[in-house]
């Protein structure tokens, strides 16, 4: 990160600050995961990088998960949903689906749980309907 910093690569120190996040998380400090990733999320913006800002929501969606605020984790997908959504990322939008899918299901909100998976299938129905050409 310092050497991205010193070179003046944004979009690296974002990536940088990401990867701490997913270090600290791997050691169950989600605090400090929360942050790096929100320090990621705030550069990647500026950078204009929408793919790495939806992996972004992802990463903090699963540090709130962690922590068991499971209605902060699904709004976070649902960032990502939207940006997998709008940049063209079947397989962001299955695994977004998903994952909401299990946010619901651990707030025992068991139809929008089956709603989500069913998104998911359908988006990664798409991407195999596709590989199968």
């Amino acid at each position: 990160m310092k050497i991205a910093k010193e070179i003046g690569d944004r979009a690296g120190e974002g990536r940088a600050y990401g990867n701490l996040g997913i270090a600290y998380r791997s050691l169950r400090h989600y605090q400090q995961a929360i942050e790096y990733h929100e320090n990621s999320l705030k550069i990647l913006k500026e950078v204009g990088d929408r793919a790495g800002e939806g992996q972004t929501y992802g990463n903090l969606s699963n540090a709130y998960g962690s922590l068991g605020d499971y209605q902060k984790s699904i709004e976070y997908y649902e960032k990502k949903l939207k940006i997998a959504k709008k940049i063209g990322d079947p397989i962001g939008e299955g695994n977004s689906s998903h994952n909401i899918g299990i946010g619901f299901f651990s707030l025992g909100q068991f139809e929008n749980a089956a709603d989500n998976f069913g998104f998911a299938v359908e988006a990664f129905n798409a991407v195999r309907s596709c590989l199968k050409f």
